[in-house]
């Protein structure tokens, strides 16, 4: 019989995959795209790399205050909840950031 907290962990365990599984297929989606599609991007490629330092910054200090979050000795179940929040944060970064091209 599985226990409750190994029918937890393979449940996370798969959302994980999941989540990473349609990341991977938004990413395949957005690669094969064809270049005329991406036309209407070109005015604003000039200001890309500005904006990439922008961003860049704001993960580093979205990433630096979880990582000082999960540093605090809290309770379990709230540790917990920051790692889900956290991993919910990850993906969506990276959902953004594919979805730009």
């Amino acid at each position: 019989m599985i226990t409750l907290s190994m029918r937890s962990l393979i449940i996370q365990v798969l959302l994980i995959l999941g989540t990473l599984l349609v990341i991977l297929l938004i990413a395949w989606i957005a690669l094969q795209l064809p270049a005329t599609q991406l036309d209407w991007l070109a005015p604003a490629r000039a200001t890309a790399t500005y904006f990439a330092w922008w961003r860049a910054l704001l993960y580093a200090l979205i990433s630096a205050g979880w990582a000082a979050a999960l540093r605090m000795r809290a309770a379990p179940v709230d540790q917990q909840r920051l790692k889900s929040l956290g991993l919910i944060g990850f993906s969506s970064i990276i959902l953004v950031e594919l979805s730009r091209v």
